[in-house]
């Protein structure tokens, strides 16, 4: 069967490249597995023809426990063959009338902004991700003033289970548009998408950081949720609970970036609000300044490193702030932890006014991730490197999740973990029978329905 992949693509295994050559090739950022599957065979497209001819080939042969390597980490190598799509699909190029993108699927983020600067598309906050997060999550910076990933994509190219290629978009095969925007690796290979980005050349920044207690994590949190920034979709706010560089300590931190025009009037707007933290106890790690949009984008990739991550996602219903007995119970959970041997990161993401915020102007029902109305989202991040204390991270980070499910509901878009009881649900919410019915319908041989960890 594996003699047979490598006389239609070029294909690589263990037996063929030095072991750190072969280990780049096939290893997760999340080394928590979603399976026991160890890779045996990495599949190299150059071509779309080359998709097509893998999927055949997997569909001849039953060959259901696939992985794509879009460019970054996920959860690619859970699986007994990957297809590594950097080599044919590491590309991207930007119309600069209408900032209409086209990008291959095998790429970084970092790669794609900096190819497309000025131009850039929301995305994620971590630039070592691969471009299969546009498909699957995509939230960050530009999402109060843009929408996600997923909103901004206008047409998509994917390889179906039957070898056939598809051009979808909002007008030719709306089902599977619908779909492909958040159950991506369910429904095949996809090999490029066509984009809307924006012109950000360069955001206002600052991140700093206050001894972790309620007093600071309150006051950030109502920093924030002032009308000023909550509804001025161009600035956008991360609060975190998380170590010191040294380990040593617990901290709160925000990270605050504006993406307006720069001018003297819009940057002396920032600073004034931005200034209302000043002198407060503040440890300052960025001061605030206009920096390349690429600062931002970059910022947090070396707390993000490959390890073994336990990851759960939350949202607070409603345009609603957070409650003092929320932060209060997450203060007290996360000073439990030591950090000296797990890296954990608590962080909240304001989404902005349901009112004011583009995010929350696309209808729940526009794609396959849905919107819950929420002003606050929280990702619980726990990692280590040491295998022997993986799953006492696991641990670690179940028992905060459980904390903030106190005071929020399960939900997220990204997968990242196996640990939701109801998997599908709990990523697709009310579009879940949707999602059901269109990876039936174009993954009729069930080639892919299993993929990423899912159970379709």
């Amino acid at each position: 069967m594996d003699a047979e992949l490598a006389t239609i693509v070029k294909v690589v295994t263990p037996a063929q490249i030095p072991y750190d050559e072969w280990d780049e090739r096939v290893s997760r950022w999340n080394l928590f597995s979603e399976t026991e599957t160890t890779v045996r065979i990495v599949a190299v497209p150059s071509s779309q023809a080359n998709v097509v001819a893998i999927v055949k080939w997997a569909a001849k042969h039953q060959q259901t426990d696939i992985g794509v390597r879009a460019g970054g980490h996920g959860f690619f190598s859970s699986a007994g063959v990957v297809v590594d799509m950097r080599q044919g699909f590491d590309y991207a190029t930007v119309n600069p009338d209408t900032g209409v993108a086209t990008i291959g699927m095998g790429q970084t983020l970092a790669a794609l902004d900096e190819r497309t600067h000025p131009w850039h598309m929301p995305v994620g906050v971590v630039s070592h991700t691969g471009c299969g997060l546009l498909l699957t999550g995509g939230v960050g910076y530009l999402c109060k003033s843009h929408g996600t990933s997923a909103d901004n994509i206008i047409e998509v190219t994917i390889v179906t289970s039957d070898g056939k290629v598809h051009v979808c978009s909002k007008d030719e095969e709306p089902d599977l548009f619908f779909a492909v925007r958040g159950a991506a690796p369910n429904l095949g290979i996809v090999t490029e998408v066509k984009a809307q980005c924006y012109k950000v050349p360069d955001a206002m920044c600052t991140l700093r950081a206050w001894p972790s207690s309620l007093e600071n994590l309150q006051r950030l949190i109502d920093w924030a949720d002032q009308e000023a920034v909550l509804n001025d979709p161009n600035i956008t706010a991360y609060v975190a609970l998380m170590p010191s560089p040294d380990k040593q300590a617990a901290l709160c931190s925000i990270h605050v970036v504006c993406v307006g025009e720069g001018s003297n009037e819009n940057d002396q707007k920032y600073k004034d609000l931005i200034g209302q933290l000043d002198d407060t106890g503040d440890i300052v790690l960025l001061p605030t300044s206009r920096v390349p949009f690429s600062t931002p984008q970059t910022i947090f990739d070396a707390s993000m490193s490959k390890q073994f991550w336990y990851v759960s996602q939350a949202y607070f219903p409603g345009n609603k702030t957070l409650t003092p007995e929320s932060l209060n119970d997450c203060v007290d959970t996360y000073s439990k932890v030591p950090l000296a041997d797990t890296h954990a990161m608590v962080i909240w993401e304001q989404r902005g006014s349901d009112t004011t915020s583009a995010y929350h102007q696309f209808p729940s029902d526009s794609c396959a991730q849905p919107r819950h109305g929420q002003r606050w989202e929280c990702y619980v991040f726990y990692g280590t490197a040491d295998k022997d204390n993986a799953d006492t991270c696991r641990t670690q980070g179940r028992a905060m999740k459980e904390t903030i499910l106190k005071h929020a509901q399960p939900g997220g878009r990204s997968h990242l973990t196996k640990d939701e009881p109801s998997r599908i649900e709990f990523y697709y919410g009310d579009n879940s029978e949707r999602v059901r019915e269109v990876v039936a319908k174009y993954d009729p041989l069930r080639i892919f329905a299993t993929c990423n960890g899912m159970q379709f």
